[in-house]
């Protein structure tokens, strides 16, 4: 809906979505505040190299406190659980994983992935930088895993600082089913065929490729981290396990010709869980919106996905992550009798978020908040438990706190930074973030992007370049971002200075750019739509990008 025609005032309205995972959050951190306080491998041959002071390419970090000090190259077990396309929203069906990590553990509740898209995700967990830097721009060649830089990714480094690494799951777009192993990793086990399919695919087992009919890939992930866990946990030598899980992404089985799809498949004995369970994007302006002449040119082509289709896809992704939910549950559990528990950090997180039926899509990649959101939990020794950060985390930050923890040095410029003093003292982090998504279509290739943008504590940008449009949303005051205010009079300032963002952070490098500091925005001209003064909004959207 354009501002022009908006016939109702703007006001602070919450996302029940958000609602209720702000209380799923309260619950899992009763009397937790924001401030941070501190709660009670190497190849054959090869000598690992010495766990080096923190490195400046990690990035120039606030002065540490004692307590990050010591947690800086302690050499823990790391082990990050993934998975693909989760919304923020679906935690609040993942009891045993908000137990299990936001209680006993940190929580970013604006956590977000920049470049929301599959493989441009990974390659920035796995080089800390954005895809300007990395050059991994889309899940299509030549922008997806053969732009990557293999040799000077994470599990180098990790391996170079005496870790012993393993990968389970599924791995970067274009790596393809004949892939060969990837460096770093001692233990490969990547998806090679069929990766959405849930069942029907081959994982690699470190040279040993087997087919699996009828086990479930997120039961499949499950058993392989905990067997790993099992095998590793007696050594001495710290492990770094990365579990890539496929929920609650849509099915696609390219053997038996059953195509794309958004709906999930889950075990069998969640298939019937739910059932009486309405999506949340139902009640969201972003659904209900009969206007989106405004938007760009993926949404107007769009109708309003039926509520039965919402419905239907959205209980399959909650009823497949009940199995990742069962095995964070497992694997703490693992832990604990191995006597690991209290020596190792679990990190969690998405690649990207998704919209089930919101701006009526049914998809990620765009620069709305339910596709940039992503659910992010710290858990580990030496961290506070069961306090909430609203810092904006990013996918980029992944690899240079797990760095940070092991004491590697990361063999390129990283455009994060470590997250240890924002877990441990509530440092702060960046003001304006770099979003963007690479081209998706032959028309966005002289572009060499679809949308480039930033978003803010307030405002979200976008430029859609082939189609020579602008979009603006100011989510104080229209959080479900229904009312584009690009071409709104009372907002050119702040469109002005949005635009330099941008122009500013595209071409950025390293830390010192990439999260540079800026300026408060101008407030937007008085007008009837636009209160004067804040609105009171009874309980804020703590997760709005």
């Amino acid at each position: 809906m354009s501002a022009a025609r908006a016939r109702r005032p703007l006001v602070g309205v919450t996302s029940l979505l958000a609602v209720a995972l702000a209380a799923t959050l309260a619950l899992a951190a009763p009397g937790a505040t924001s401030a941070g306080a501190t709660s009670a491998g190497a190849s054959a041959g090869e000598t690992p190299a010495p766990a080096p002071a923190f490195d400046p390419r990690v990035g120039a970090a606030p002065a540490a406190s004692d307590a990050v000090a010591r947690l800086r190259g302690s050499k823990p077990n790391i082990i990050l659980i993934t998975t693909d396309d989760e919304a923020v929203s679906d935690m609040q069906w993942m009891p045993k994983t908000i137990d299990a990590l936001a209680r006993n553990g940190v929580s970013f509740t604006r956590a977000l992935s920049p470049h929301p898209l599959c493989c441009p995700a990974r390659a920035a967990i796995l080089t800390g930088q954005y895809a300007q830097n990395n050059g991994v721009k889309s899940n299509q060649a030549p922008f997806n895993f053969v732009a990557l830089d293999t040799k000077t990714t994470l599990p180098v480094w990790m391996h170079r600082a005496g870790y012993r690494t393993a990968f389970t799951g599924k791995y970067l777009n274009g790596y393809g089913t004949k892939g060969k192993p990837q460096p770093g990793w001692d233990y490969w086990d990547a998806t090679m065929v069929n990766p959405y399919s849930y069942v029907g695919y081959q994982m690699f087992q470190n040279g040993d490729p087997k087919y699996y009919g009828k086990l479930n890939n997120v039961d499949y992930i499950n058993r392989r981290l905990l067997g790993l866990v099992d095998d590793w946990a007696p050594s001495s030598q710290p492990f770094f396990i990365w579990a890539s899980h496929v929920a609650p992404h849509g099915r696609l089985d390219k053997i038996k010709n059953i195509p794309s799809t958004a709906k999930a498949l889950p075990p069998t004995r969640f298939k019937d869980l739910f059932t009486n369970v309405d999506s949340p994007s139902l009640r969201d302006p972003g659904y209900l919106d009969p206007d989106t002449s405004d938007q760009n040119s993926l949404v107007n082509k769009k109708l309003r996905p039926s509520r039965a289709k919402v419905n239907e896809v959205f209980r399959s992704r909650i009823r497949s992550l009940q199995a990742v939910d069962q095995g964070v549950a497992n694997l703490i559990a693992l832990l604990r009798r191995k006597g690991e528990l209290d020596n190792t950090y679990i990190l969690f997180t998405s690649d990207n978020g998704f919209l089930v039926g919101e701006h009526h899509l049914i998809t990620k990649n765009v620069p709305y908040r339910q596709s940039l959101r992503v659910p992010l939990f710290v858990r580990g020794p030496g961290l506070p438990a069961g306090e909430v950060r609203s810092q904006r985390a990013l996918m980029i930050d992944l690899a240079p706190t797990i760095a940070d923890l092991a004491g590697a040095t990361p063999m390129i410029r990283v455009d994060g930074t470590s997250l240890l003093p924002t877990l441990v003292d509530d440092a702060p982090l960046r003001d304006t973030v770099l979003i963007q998504a690479g081209p998706q279509t032959p028309i966005d290739l002289p572009f060499g992007w679809w949308w480039r943008g930033v978003t803010t504590d307030r405002y979200t940008y976008a430029r859609f370049f082939s189609e020579k449009l602008e979009e603006l949303y100011d989510q104080q005051v229209d959080p479900s971002e229904t009312v584009n205010l690009a071409d709104d009079p009372r907002y050119a300032e702040i469109l002005a200075e949005l635009r330099q963002r941008t122009a500013d952070l595209v071409t950025c490098a390293g830390l010192a750019q990439c999260s540079r500091s800026y300026p408060p925005l101008p407030e937007p001209l008085p007008g009837p739509d636009v209160p004067t003064d804040t609105p009171t909004d009874p309980a804020p959207d703590p997760v709005t990008p």
